[in-house]
């Protein structure tokens, strides 16, 4: 009966103290797993910006897309755009480029610093380092640009310095249209310049 006691009293100090160190090492392991999930975590997260105004929405490389009544396709790309106002079709983009394409299989493209795109007005204002480059040849810069939706029409409102198979030329405005129908000239689109135009001829072009 004494070593029945004496057993007993050993396995409750036994007890005693591997209980605790049990314990301890479950506790461990809770804060192990806990550091781990916490390391592997991925929160997704939006980029947004401050300005005067607040946080702004931005749209990541925006794209548009139409085409004129006469059946031309134009699109535009851009880096980054806005909503402009109550945001109902008009937005503001940065690093704009822009492509017509014409029936004929011509095409002239266009870049620009900015652009506002006004849907509702079927108009695209471009600013700033505004480079023109049609496929006849020509290519053509200035500080603005209206750019038409839903017409195939190109319009600056600021001076023009350009080059194109006769030489060089500056004028005070550029209009880009369609060619109208029986002109008999064989080209999609006609190029305006007025307002002032100095053409310096290069010997030996066509």
């Amino acid at each position: 009966m004494a070593w029945a006691e004496d057993g007993y009293s050993r396995a409750i100090r036994w007890l005693k103290l591997a209980l605790p160190l049990a314990a301890l090492g479950l506790l461990s392991t809770v804060f192990m797993l806990s550091e781990s999930n916490e390391a592997s975590l991925e929160i997704p997260y939006s980029n947004i910006e401050l300005d005067d105004e607040g946080l702004v929405e931005r749209i990541v490389e925006p794209s548009f897309a139409g085409a004129t009544e006469r059946g031309d396709l134009i699109t535009f790309t851009a880096q980054s755009a806005r909503p402009e106002g109550d945001g109902v079709g008009v937005i503001t983009a940065s690093d704009v480029r822009g492509q017509l394409d014409l029936r004929s299989g011509g095409d002239i493209t266009f870049r620009a610093d900015s652009a506002t795109l006004d849907q509702p007005a079927g108009t695209a204002r471009m600013r700033g380092g505004v480079v023109v480059t049609s496929s006849a040849g020509y290519e053509a810069r200035t500080e603005g640009l209206i750019a038409y939706l839903d017409d195939t029409r190109l319009e600056s409102d600021s001076r023009i310095d350009g080059q194109g198979p006769m030489g060089t030329f500056t004028a005070g405005r550029m209009v880009v249209s369609a060619t109208p129908e029986g002109a008999g000239t064989g080209e999609d689109v006609q190029l305006l310049f007025t307002d002032g135009v100095k053409l310096v001829y290069r010997p030996g072009s066509d």
